[in-house]
């Protein structure tokens, strides 16, 4: 019984298959373009997770900058106040407002 099983299979299946596509080159040129497209997937999926991760960077870049950006104006609000300035002026600078002494009219004619 043993050597009727191993009668029924080929002697090498790999052999066989590539005798059968040498038989018939339109099948041997579909396998190839077949493969060709594969790797031309592959590579292109590859290439868009790339850009992907690149694209996921620069948002993270553009929300921190963002956010900076945020916070440069509540900084450009605070330093821009009157009372700001006005305090700066006084501590820093020693200015003083003019009395009513100080003032002098200029009539031009």
């Amino acid at each position: 019984m043993s050597k009727k099983a191993n009668h029924r299979q080929p002697p090498n299946l790999f052999f066989e298959i590539v005798k059968g596509l040498g038989a018939n080159a339109l099948t041997s040129a579909l396998l190839v373009v077949i493969f060709a497209s594969c790797f031309t997937v592959v590579q292109i999926t590859h290439l868009s997770r790339g850009e992907l991760i690149k694209q996921d960077m620069l948002l993270q870049e553009r929300d921190e900058l963002d956010l900076e950006w945020r916070y440069l104006l509540v900084e450009e609000e605070f330093y821009s106040q009157h009372a700001r300035i006005e305090e700066v002026a006084i501590s820093q600078l020693k200015m003083k407002r003019p009395t009513s002494q100080d003032e002098q009219v200029i009539i031009l004619q």
